[in-house]
């Protein structure tokens, strides 16, 4: 597709991270263009692929999509590579390969940076739970997004469905920080750069798009070990820097935060459960797992959100 069309609106490269998912690409594809409005006559189709083993370039191929291949691995890498591979003048919105944008969700995007040229825009992730989940789960919040008013200025920033002024924020010197391999809070951390380097990010309440929750993520177990990798990862990252001594502070009041926080979240929980109010023990519940990450981050126990499993052994017997 053609790169420029000036007098319609900046263009735009929708770059799709993806990892070993080569089965969601062409619903995804369709479903990108389908629903895109206006702004599909001048966007590009980039599926940044995570994969050293390029899983994802024969499909790139069939689906008349660009392909950009990014064996670094991380979540962190692939976002960096997507911003690398715009254009001149090219805006980037980035969508992970699970979600399924609803209609407009471009052009709701676009409608905000035209008004205000914030470095990002961030629209909404509506998270879906099949019919048969738990309703404990349901009602814990896990994996819920709190959706912003539009033209509301942000302080954080999830990458899941964004609009990034490529070209902004390469001024500002940010980037995607790629030490970060495996582990997640790659969009707190490029969030945080943004603003301090005097960025802005403002939301779109717009801009949607469906992530149904698959099966294998609606047990207890799995929101479990997420909830606590997620607190590991945030004290992992509000806790980085080159001062030891200052490292150390910040660890031990992170830990001490921690074990109030557990105490307390799990009394309450306690008291809930006895109650018999669902809602309200699910909700402490979670809370007690992320106390439980932050203590473990604390002490340096850090379990990669991202962790993939080891391929497969196809070698003969």
């Amino acid at each position: 597709m053609s790169a420029a069309m000036p007098d319609e609106g900046p263009a735009v490269l929708v770059a799709v991270t993806t990892f070993r998912r080569t089965e969601l690409l062409p619903p995804l594809v369709a479903a990108i263009r389908d629903s895109a409005g206006a702004a599909g006559t001048r966007m590009r189709i980039a599926l940044v692929d995570n994969d050293p083993e390029r899983s994802a370039s024969a499909v790139a191929t069939g689906l008349g999509a660009d392909y950009v291949s990014e064996p670094t691995p991380g979540i962190a890498a692939a976002r960096q590579a997507a911003l690398d591979a715009a254009r001149a003048g090219e805006l980037v919105a980035m969508v992970d390969d699970d979600v399924v944008p609803q209609p407009g969700w471009l052009d709701a995007l676009l409608r905000v940076w035209a008004a205000e040229h914030p470095a990002v825009v961030m629209g909404y992730v509506e998270y879906v739970w099949p019919e048969s989940t738990d309703p404990w789960i349901v009602a814990g919040g896990f994996m819920r997004r709190r959706r912003r008013v539009t033209g509301q200025h942000l302080d954080a920033l999830a990458t899941g469905n964004v609009l990034v002024d490529a070209a902004q924020v390469r001024q500002l010197g940010v980037s995607f920080d790629t030490n970060l391999g495996l582990a997640g809070g790659e969009d707190m951390l490029f969030g945080r750069a943004i603003l301090a380097a005097g960025g802005s990010i403002i939301a779109s309440a717009d801009s949607v798009v469906r992530d149904e929750v698959p099966a294998a993520r609606t047990t207890r177990e799995f929101v479990r070990r997420r909830t606590i990798s997620q607190g590991q990862m945030r004290t992992r990252l509000l806790t980085r820097t080159s001062s030891t001594p200052r490292r150390i502070l910040l660890r031990g009041v992170h830990l001490l935060g921690g074990v109030a926080r557990l105490i307390v979240f799990s009394a309450r929980g306690a008291l809930a459960r006895l109650r018999g109010d669902i809602a309200a023990h699910a909700v402490l519940t979670r809370r007690t797992w992320f106390a439980q990450g932050r203590m473990l981050g604390a002490i340096g126990h850090v379990t990669p959100e991202y962790a993939r499993p080891p391929k497969p052994n196809t070698a003969p017997a």
